[in-house]
């Protein structure tokens, strides 16, 4: 059975091309400007054996050169909670790294990279450095010898001439260009291409992704409900309360004018209310089942924060 060609932005595509240890010094090198002498894989295994892990953390790249490890991420498809999964990551470092009974000043440096096809902040920035900070003096530096990076491969024009924005370029379209790290990086991906063994196993790892398609939707609709939940209520008041001004008028005109604002402001907030909030979450609901349908992930993650692409959809269904 013939598959179509494997992208760099195949997860197990990128942990082979990573794989490659000078792709891998030259990468750290272009993102984070480290030199890194020597790099120990801890994960080889798992790059040239495709497989979907039933428990624990699976690290696409994690590698070791000195007192500094690194875990770099492919990111293709639109994460709504890429920040928990920094938290997470972190994590597992930290506890695979720190041997039981040892100090917290043994602990190595960390970085952990997300190469995102997508921007995963939508701040149109081509990297994004996350560090820790104190609300209440932000020029305290707390340096936990952490660190959190995001690349936004949208937004690779941003960058002036050089490898970093070649790199992303070639992430979002596949644009060759003359940099010799994306050369390097495509020759290793069209010679995985021809391996038609792993091919194979890489497009039945594929065939399952589709539970962490199914995790990322039940995450999106519940951010939606929860947004159009929000904004139910809020249609509900505002509509309550014109409706309870015009009752409650017409209501004095007969009974009083006290007793009729009160009577109707009250009538009115209840039954808006609640109009309203159903109104809003049978819409939202059946949005959300429509793109849910179609499998369009990006558009789901667009709603409960694009009130313009919301307003498109919801006319683009007739809803």
């Amino acid at each position: 059975m013939s598959h179509p060609r494997i992208s760099f932005t195949n997860r197990w595509m990128f942990e082979r091309v990573m794989l490659d240890e000078e792709v891998c010094r030259q990468f750290i090198r272009c993102v984070l400007g480290i030199d890194a002498a020597h790099i120990e894989y801890l994960n080889a295994e798992q790059v040239l054996e495709p497989a979907i892990e039933s428990r624990g953390v699976r690290m696409d790249v994690y590698v070791r050169e000195g007192h500094r490890v690194y875990d770099i991420e492919m990111q293709a498809a639109a994460e709504p909670l890429l920040a928990h999964r920094f938290r997470y990551y972190q994590s597992s470092l930290d506890g695979a790294t720190l041997v039981p009974g040892r100090d917290y000043d043994e602990l190595p440096e960390s970085f952990i990279v997300f190469l995102c096809a997508y921007d995963p902040f939508d701040q149109n920035l081509p990297l994004y450095t996350l560090e820790r900070r104190c609300l209440e003096a932000p020029e305290l530096s707390i340096d936990c010898k952490a660190h959190w990076l995001a690349l936004n491969a949208h937004a690779w024009s941003a960058l002036p001439q050089g490898t970093l924005r070649d790199l992303l370029h070639y992430t979002q379209n596949g644009s060759l260009g003359s940099d010799p790290l994306v050369r390097r990086i495509d020759k290793i991906v069209a010679e995985a291409n021809s391996d038609r063994k792993w091919v194979d196993k890489v497009f039945y790892c594929v065939s399952t992704i589709e539970e962490n398609d199914a995790r990322r939707a039940r995450i999106l609709e519940r951010q939606a409900l929860k947004k159009g939940l929000a904004e139910g209520h809020a249609k509900g008041l505002e509509q309550g309360l014109a409706e309870g001004r015009a009752k409650g008028l017409k209501q004095g005109l007969a009974e009083g004018r006290a007793e009729g604002r009160a009577e109707g402001r009250a009538e009115g907030r209840a039954e808006g209310r609640a109009e309203g909030a159903r109104e809003a979450e049978e819409r939202y609901s059946a949005l959300i089942a429509h793109l849910v349908s179609a499998q369009r992930f990006d558009d789901l993650a667009a709603i409960a924060s694009n009130t313009e692409r919301r307003s498109a959809l919801f006319e683009e269904f007739g809803l």
